[in-house]
């Protein structure tokens, strides 16, 4: 139970905005598995009662923005882990990208072209990161920190 509360602290305080450095794919998957739980548990109903009232919507956009923010650097560290990096993401971002920018022009094949891209780049993702990690140094530092 410690290290679970340490690895939420190191993800949400320690580096909240810093995507340098490397995560292990413990400190990556727990903090995962917290941030689904927070979304589930505290965001989705926060999000059905704050319909028409200002301050709770404001609660539930700091609470995502900060999550969102926490998992996204989380997710960069790993890639670091196995000595890759962040531009492994980036089909994920163009494939929203382009159902975005469909949806404003109404082209049917974009949306459908930025969905595959951005399923696609997820999977691509999720399993870069549970690829093992490098031992000793690499390009972004230090073997990351384990947690016991």
């Amino acid at each position: 139970m410690h290290a679970i509360l340490a690895i939420i602290k190191t993800c949400l305080k320690d580096k909240l905005f810093l995507a340098a450095g490397r995560a292990g794919r413990m400190e990556f998957w727990v903090f995962t598995l917290f941030a689904i739980l927070i979304r589930i548990i505290i965001l989705f109903p926060l999000n059905m009662i704050s319909h028409g009232a200002m301050l709770l919507g404001m609660v539930y956009a700091v609470i995502n923005f900060v999550i969102f923010v926490a998992h996204y650097t989380a997710l960069i560290r790993r890639l670091h882990d196995t000595n890759r990096s962040a531009v492994h993401v980036a089909p994920v971002f163009i494939g929203l990208l382009l159902i975005v920018g469909a949806l404003f022009s109404s082209i049917p094949m974009l949306v459908m072209a930025g969905e595959v891209l951005a399923v696609g780049g997820l999977i691509y993702v999720l399993v870069l990161a549970v690829l093992p990690s490098n031992k000793g140094s690499n390009n972004y530092g230090p073997e990351a920190p384990t947690y016991r």
